[in-house]
């Protein structure tokens, strides 16, 4: 009743999300949030690509955001398909794919939670139990794993290019299976953990290191995630920009300044 009641009084204070709770057919308060910020942020994707789409939170969301986007729900789990389905057939269900996204393709152990949100190809690490009690592996199935090279070709892409990657973990397998494409995307939005929620999971070091190898450079933080035993924020939902983007965006406000400007001798 309590946690009701709590949800009611977080959507009456974000502008817009009540309306899209009533409106939408799977509505999630984070990424309604997430959503709307990165529209604030100047993001406007042509072409969204949702790798660890779960049941559609984040597609539903983008759909309602951007509607003449192309989304692309990425998920591996059979049974969350399914679900995923119900809420985004009718727009975008022809664009589904069943897999893992990883760093070769072929066939990968999935862990099936009971919370399909923390799904993972890694083992749950203490963090992850310490603070999420309820977080149990109900199942191991074999899924099919492939790069993101191997799933899509960037010039069959409209862009800009946005890729938002929610792996539990897994986030830097995906990355380094997307080399080819991420000379394409001008956007990342991805999943970085403070805390060891998974086991091999990569550190948020490693992973600035990374995207800034791949020339992305860390913009801003779009949401945290806590932990529900200990309020400590445990999860970051990052926002990456393709430094060159950055740089010719800037020198364009720069030179529309400069037209805009009358400069008197």
């Amino acid at each position: 009743m309590k946690s009701n009641i709590f949800r009611m009084i977080r959507l009456l204070e974000v502008p817009g999300a009540l309306g899209a709770f009533i409106r939408w057919p799977k509505f999630s308060l984070a990424a309604y949030q997430i959503l709307s910020r990165l529209k604030h942020a100047g993001v406007n994707p042509a072409t969204i690509i949702d790798i660890g789409a779960n049941v559609g939170q984040f597609s539903v969301a983008a759909i309602n955001t951007f509607p003449n986007a192309v989304i692309y729900p990425i998920e591996p789990d059979e049974k969350t398909v399914q679900r995923l389905r119900k809420n985004v057939d009718t727009l975008i269900g022809k664009n589904i794919k069943v897999t893992a996204v990883g760093e070769r393709n072929g066939i990968v152990r999935f862990n099936v939670n009971r919370d399909s949100q923390v799904s993972s190809i890694l083992p749950l690490g203490m963090d992850r139990i310490k603070s999420f009690p309820k977080s149990k592996v109900v199942n191991k199935a074999s899924v099919p794993l492939a790069t993101l090279d191997s799933l899509f070709a960037a010039d069959s892409l409209k862009k800009p290019i946005l890729v938002k990657i929610d792996v539990q973990g897994y986030e830097d397998n995906v990355i380094v299976g997307a080399i080819e494409l991420l000379k394409s995307v001008r956007w990342v939005i991805m999943e970085v953990s403070f805390a060891k929620l998974y086991e091999g999971e990569k550190t948020y070091e490693s992973i600035i290191n990374l995207m800034s190898s791949c020339g992305f450079a860390f913009v801003r933080p779009m949401n945290f995630h806590t932990s529900e035993v200990s309020g400590e924020i445990i999860e970051m939902d990052a926002l990456f920009e393709l430094r060159s983007a950055m740089t010719q965006h800037s020198n364009n406000l720069l030179a529309t300044a400069c037209e805009n400007t009358d400069i008197h001798s």
